[in-house]
């Protein structure tokens, strides 16, 4: 007899086991939680200043180039050559770092 309550037993946890509950979701739930989420605000993009600084500091050494290049005689002793070369160092270190690829 004891088999036999063991195997009912069995049976009776292994279909309570097997049976599945449905959830019972309420056809407004989703709207309901939608509304009672609080306002997203619109994402401002973000500001590149550092970027626009480097653009314009190109542009303004560019122009610096340009102002300084009838007056630089391909001399080191010529001040004028040197701070030419200096300028054109620093337009490369800037043209680099703006289009330079970054890993974020």
């Amino acid at each position: 007899m004891t088999d036999k309550v063991q195997n009912e037993m069995e049976a009776a946890v292994t279909k309570a086991l097997e049976q599945r509950q449905e959830p019972l979701v309420p056809a407004d739930f989703a709207a309901r939680v939608m509304q009672s989420l609080p306002v997203q605000k619109v994402a401002q993009p973000k500001m590149r200043v550092g970027r626009v600084v480097g653009i314009v500091a190109a542009v303004l050494l560019t122009g610096g180039v340009f102002a300084l290049a009838p007056h630089a005689a391909p001399s080191f002793a010529n001040l004028s050559f040197d701070m030419e070369l200096m300028l054109l160092a620093e337009l490369g270190g800037i043209a680099y770092w703006l289009t330079a690829r970054r890993e974020a």
